[in-house]
């Protein structure tokens, strides 16, 4: 990271901010160029978790190529500078990038705990029930972290 002093050295707040977000930017490998999703998502252990239909683009890139990339941010405010100085306006925020593995869930009890976790952390609370036939037809992709850093700005 260029700048230190803005670097979140703290795994606990990076993994705080990981479990308070809702929406996560997935990026996925898709032979010359990227393809980038935002996408609701669950943080447990380590892993985020993502659901998906199971079929489209994303599965299929993700079949030929499970390398990713992911970003959540949160907190953001425009801080502008002095009209005569605008290139001194900034922005105050806090991110999370990192790079992982994506690997598709069959393990229906793994299945069931990556579904829960992403359900508890869009509502607030778990204990939900799922239709025999949604629950078979959902694909559950787990991020297995390879690589993350946090950053602040303004803090």
């Amino acid at each position: 990271m260029r700048l230190r002093e803005k670097e979140i050295t703290d795994r606990s707040e990076v993994e705080e901010l990981l479990k308070s977000q809702k929406v996560c930017h997935f990026a996925m490998c898709d032979g010359a160029f990227p393809y980038v999703l935002p996408t609701n998502y669950g943080y447990s252990d380590g892993h985020l978790y993502i659901h998906s239909s199971k079929k489209g683009r994303k599965i299929e890139v993700l079949k030929e190529n499970n390398r990713v990339c992911f970003v959540v941010d949160t907190a953001h405010e425009l801080v502008q500078g002095p009209v005569e100085m605008s290139c001194n306006s900034t922005i105050k925020f806090k991110s999370v990038v990192g790079t992982g593995r994506a690997i598709f869930v069959e393990d229906p009890e793994e299945k069931r705990k990556g579904i829960d976790v992403i359900m508890t952390q869009m509502f607030g609370k778990a204990d939900y029930k799922y239709s025999d036939d949604k629950f078979r037809d959902m694909a559950i992709i787990r991020i297995d972290i390879e690589s993350i850093t946090g950053k602040k700005s303004g803090y």
